[in-house]
């Protein structure tokens, strides 16, 4: 039976719960925009804009919730890659329908940041990384050694990501033109 060491597992999880709580919190803070933006992407009808975007909103708390409960992870895990998948695809609909200018939603450094086939990626990678969350951790022990570890990886991680995602969000948008 496949299983990951407790720690691994402990990163992916605190550093996809940060993630999933920073954009429930980006989007209750700009509720108004958040649900305009929902309704630029022309997924949902426009009387299921707002309930679609409560309903968004509370999955991404759920996903928090359950990331950091250890007896439910697997399930959090299950939840935040489903919601992950649900963005990358929904991104990629407006760009294969040539809706380039579309704002994504995402916490992109407090600013508009437009849609591009990175953040399919993106949030592909996201997705998979979350079957470090699914699968079984060994039973070992957890030391205070791995306590440090995780905070401090985590914060690595999650710096890391914050600052990757800033740097996409201000380069220019590159053209065909070189």
């Amino acid at each position: 039976m496949l299983t990951v060491d407790p720690v691994v597992s402990w990163i992916a999880a605190l550093a996809i719960a940060l993630l999933f709580a920073a954009a429930a919190l980006h989007k209750l803070r700009d509720w108004s925009r958040f649900s305009g933006i929902l309704a630029d992407y022309r997924l949902l009808p426009q009387a299921l804009v707002t309930p679609g975007a409560a309903l968004i909103v509370l999955l991404e708390v759920a996903t928090v919730a359950l990331l950091v409960a250890p007896a439910l992870r697997p399930v959090g895990g299950l939840l935040a890659g489903t919601l992950l998948v649900a963005y990358a695809v929904g991104i990629a609909i407006n760009l294969r329908r040539g809706r380039t200018t579309l704002d994504c939603g995402c916490v992109s450094a407090g600013h508009r940041r437009r849609i591009d086939r990175s953040m399919v990626v993106r949030n592909l990678l996201l997705a998979a990384l979350m079957v470090l969350v699914v699968v079984p951790p060994t039973a070992r022990g957890f030391t205070p050694l791995d306590l440090l570890t995780v905070a401090g990886v985590t914060i690595v991680v999650v710096l890391l990501y914050l600052t990757i995602d800033t740097l996409a969000a201000v380069m220019p948008q590159r053209s065909g033109a070189q």
